[in-house]
């Protein structure tokens, strides 16, 4: 799966392989991550360098790299091509989708609850990591894709939302 992130002021090609290899700008690049706050904190390693990154903000997502706050955006190619061609949901329709190919740790919700925007929808664990996907909206969860403990591909849609207001 591709991904266009902007990091620091650059923009990035991050394109992942279902076997976990990553390439940046066409680059290949060695890359490990070890979760050391669930969901909060990784010591990660490119290219033989290591880091310590800490989440600061989920939205806008800010992270903290070796003591450095960095503004991060992250678009998948399925949302790019979307945002590109205008496709927008006037229901207030919102997709949870995997961002990479990973095991569905849990399902923090079920079908029908009202959630607030930031709350913690499903734990996605790929490449050593555990990814805790949270709500961008406030909302009712109207469909879930799929159960804890299944494998899913980049892009599955995980859950969906209908937002309501504020």
């Amino acid at each position: 799966m591709r991904y266009e992130v902007a990091l620091a002021g650059r923009a990035l090609r991050v394109d992942l392989s279902s076997d976990g290899r990553f390439a940046v700008d066409g680059q290949a690049v060695a890359a490990d991550a070890r979760e050391v706050v669930r969901g909060r904190q990784w010591s990660v390693v490119l290219d033989g360098r290591s880091h310590e990154v800490t989440l600061v903000t989920y939205e806008p997502l800010r992270l903290d790299v070796d003591g450095v706050d960095v503004e991060v955006s992250v678009v998948d190619e399925r949302s790019q091509s979307a945002r590109r061609d205008g496709i927008r949901s006037a229901s207030g329709r919102v997709e949870i989708r995997a961002p990479m190919p990973g095991l569905l740790k849990s399902v923090h919700v079920a079908e029908g609850d009202t959630v607030e925007r930031d709350a913690p929808l499903v734990t996605l664990e790929a490449m050593k990591m555990e990814n805790e996907l949270r709500s961008p909206v406030r909302g009712r969860v109207t469909k879930l894709g799929y159960a804890s403990g299944t494998k899913v591909e980049g892009g599955a849609v995980l859950a969906v939302l209908v937002q309501t207001s504020e």
